[in-house]
């Protein structure tokens, strides 16, 4: 059996391996480049995280990954988009109110906000911003790049710090 280093080495091995292909997956399966290269780094959060559990198709394990987000991806599009009709007979103001959150959820949702931005605060300032930046306004490695001076593989190494800083704090909630 792997020890927990050698685990994530490998897994890293084969990520870096495989990082081209699984680019190529979530591009033609999003029709997007840079939504695509946010899977792709997303997957490769998810696998650094993963537990010590024994994989023996490395390749397989992560494409299933990205597929898995792509279509999480999918769905909140496909949510986004949907149009909910009023039915005729009622009251606008109610029917709003009827969809409404419970006082639980907004609770939930608000102690959650208040643990990103704790986790955005702990982050390094080269970290958060890099995050800011790709994540709440939707910029581009390039434009990030354009900003900050860094490179691509620097761009990529903050926002792993920042998704996996996140990634915990928000895990502790749940």
């Amino acid at each position: 059996m792997l020890s927990s280093s050698g685990f994530h080495n490998s897994l890293l091995s084969a990520f870096e391996q495989e990082r081209d292909n699984l680019l190529r997956l979530a591009v033609r399966r999003l029709g997007d480049f840079e939504e695509a290269r946010d899977i792709v780094q997303d997957a490769f959060v998810r696998a650094a995280s993963a537990s010590n559990q024994p994989i023996d198709d490395r390749a397989a394990y992560l494409r299933t990954i990205v597929i898995n987000l792509v279509r999480d991806r999918m769905r909140r599009r496909r949510a986004a988009g949907a149009v909910i009709e009023m039915p005729q007979d009622s009251d606008p103001l109610e029917w709003t109110a009827e969809d409404a959150p419970s006082v639980e959820q907004v609770i939930y949702h608000r102690q959650r906000l208040q643990a990103f931005e704790n986790a955005l605060r702990t982050l390094k300032p080269r970290s958060r911003q890099v995050f800011i930046l790709r994540k709440l306004h939707g910029k581009s490695h390039d434009e990030i790049a354009a900003v900050t001076g860094l490179s691509q593989s620097a761009i990529e190494k903050h926002l792993y710090r920042a998704l996996t800083a996140c990634r915990a704090i928000l895990e502790e909630l749940d």
